[in-house]
């Protein structure tokens, strides 16, 4: 019997993605959104079952024998009736059904209400979640107090320093014996009564307090090198702009992301707000860095391995010969590949481009217009 449950759903990664572009269709893929009880819109269960009489209107029309069409709802029929199961999700979710195959995931990037009922699962819509890092790391900066926090799809979990490690600036100098207070004297002036003199601190004195906090900022990138232990996930860092600036400017971590969350770290920000907050850092630089890494391919890479022509890439991602596809995220191309069910209708080409390249081995990225090269709806970086 097959496991209807949607209370415990992981994160929809790369590693899924194989097993599901191996399933003979027809394949059912299904979006819901967030749902907050109280909301006006319709519950999960109540949408649910909407596309299940819009999907098996779908079947019908593409001639689908309907004991085939009525084992494929089947499930999602049993879903919809436990409306316990998707009360109060914060989280998208997206279905996967095919003859073999029933799987759901959980979906950090809020989706849109969609059905699509194809020869292939929609794959497309979902790469920047995909590409998106797994996991990633959240400094909070400041002299009073430094935090480091451990993100992964689904929660933010702060570290424990290594032992000895300050967490202040103040306790990184505890073992110091200060040369003077930092702090000096001039005598005052009759306008101000009684007082005996007027403390003020000199650029000298504030040149010391920024060494000072610059070596206690460097303790703290040896200790976040510790905690990640060799692992390369992104580290963003929170903070006022003269913290991170300065961190930045001793740190030897290899994934800092150019993007920080500016501002003092705590200061009315829930849980929630903040790692909403990091994963639009990560989304932004993962989009920048495959634009980036687009941009240079089309400067170093021979004519013959370097092409925009959406059939001639079609083609060679069913060959396996795409080694990084790019789609214009906002593009449309609708037909019939080699490996459609005609009756099922045309489908989205750029979906199948992608699946075929995951197929064999291949990344396949989703930009916005203006990261693509010339408006072009599709470019490919071919093996050979």
């Amino acid at each position: 019997m097959i496991d209807t449950r949607a209370s415990e759903l992981v994160p929809f990664q790369m590693e899924h993605v194989q097993e599901l572009i191996r399933s003979r269709g027809p394949c059912l893929t299904v979006t819901l959104p967030p749902f907050h009880p109280g909301e006006p819109a319709k519950s999960r269960a109540a949408v649910l079952k909407t596309m299940i009489q819009e999907a098996a209107r779908r079947l019908e029309n593409g001639k689908v024998l309907p004991s085939v069409g009525a084992a494929l709802l089947a499930p999602l029929d049993q879903m919809a009736d436990q409306e316990a199961t998707f009360a109060g999700s914060q989280l998208g979710q997206v279905i996967f059904r095919a003859p073999e195959l029933f799987e759901q995931f959980a979906l950090i990037e809020p989706p849109t209400q969609s059905l699509s009922l194809a020869s292939h699962f929609q794959i497309r819509p979902f790469l920047l979640e995909l590409n998106c890092p797994r996991e990633f790391y959240l400094l909070e900066l400041s002299a009073k107090q430094a935090a480091l926090c451990r993100g992964n799809r689904l929660q933010l979990t702060r570290c424990e320093w290594p032992k000895g490690v300050p967490e202040t600036l103040e306790a990184a100098m505890a073992f110091r014996q200060p040369d003077h207070d930092l702090m000096n004297r001039s005598t005052a002036g009759s306008s101000l009564g009684a007082m005996k003199g007027v403390r003020f601190t000199t650029s000298a004195d504030r040149e010391t307090h920024q060494a000072h906090l610059a070596d206690f900022y460097r303790i703290l990138d040896r200790a976040v090198s510790e905690i990640t232990r060799g692992r390369t996930a992104p580290l963003i860092l929170s903070g006022v702009d003269e913290d991170t600036s300065l961190f930045r400017s001793v740190s030897s971590y290899p994934n800092l992301c150019r993007t920080t969350i500016s501002g003092s770290p705590g200061i009315q920000t829930s849980k929630d707000d903040l790692k909403a907050q990091c994963y639009a850092i990560l989304r932004s630089e993962s989009l920048q860095s495959a634009g980036e890494s687009l941009a240079q391919s089309r400067e170093v890479m021979a004519p013959a391995r370097f092409s925009t022509d959406s059939d001639t890439i079609l083609n060679a991602a069913f060959d396996g010969r795409v080694s990084r596809l790019y789609i214009n995220q906002d593009a449309s191309w609708l037909g019939f590949a080699r490996t459609s069910q005609r009756l099922l209708g045309s489908e989205d080409l750029y979906n199948v481009a992608v699946i075929e390249t995951l197929r064999d081995g291949g990344a396949a990225f989703s930009l916005p217009a203006e990261y693509m090269l010339g408006q072009t709806s599709m470019a490919g970086i071919l093996r050979y």
